[in-house]
């Protein structure tokens, strides 16, 4: 009985630990998105908590693949919408890594933002380093934000099996959420864009 209790108990730690380190992983994406967007934009900083709040909201509401361009996603682009003159607006839409700051390629999620800074990434900076001289191969890094790991489930969730995402370059031709920039805006408007943003 005993055993049965400390192993609930250590379950739910390790539950909680998770879903702490997801919410700062996620606020920290979404700081970053809101930081960028206001330099770039040239929003206004008298709006960059509510904008922050937005990005906030949409990222910790992506559960699975299909929550990326689903109703939070739109409601994002309505809200932050209000925030933005016709001008800033339209180079919002043609800046993939605000306009659609998650993707979905080979079975992984991609982080736009970090694709276009990787230097922002949390743990940049202290990936260890490898004597390429012996032999040694570099390992594998969580698709999220840079940390060893194999699992997925979910965004920044731990579980099930996945790809890992292809290192921090540009999106890649089967990221299906990258490249139809050109679809209709259920919001009522269709947006043409140009190339995107390179490194």
């Amino acid at each position: 009985m005993k055993r049965i209790f400390l192993a609930t108990v250590a379950a739910l730690v390790v539950i909680v630990s998770a879903s702490a380190q997801r919410l700062a992983d996620v606020r920290a994406e979404a700081t970053i998105i809101t930081d960028k967007m206001i330099a770039e934009l040239g929003i206004g900083p008298g709006y960059r908590n509510s904008i922050l709040n937005i990005n906030l909201a949409y990222l910790n509401s992506i559960n699975s693949y299909r929550d990326i361009d689903s109703y939070g996603w739109e409601r994002r682009n309505r809200e932050i919408r209000r925030y933005l003159s016709p001008g800033q607006w339209r180079k919002y839409c043609n800046t993939y890594y605000f306009y659609r700051p998650i993707g979905w390629q080979n079975r992984a999620y991609v982080h736009h933002i970090y694709r276009r800074y990787p230097t922002c990434r949390p743990g940049y900076h202290h990936r260890p380093r490898y004597d390429r001289g012996h032999g040694h191969h570099r390992p594998r890094f969580d698709k999220h934000h840079g940390r060893p790991g194999k699992h997925d489930r979910g965004y920044g969730r731990p579980g099930k099996h996945h790809k890992h995402d292809r290192g921090y370059g540009r999106p890649g031709k089967h990221d299906k959420h990258h490249k139809h920039h050109g679809r209709h805006d259920k919001h009522g408007k269709h947006h043409k864009h140009g190339k995107h943003d390179r490194d």
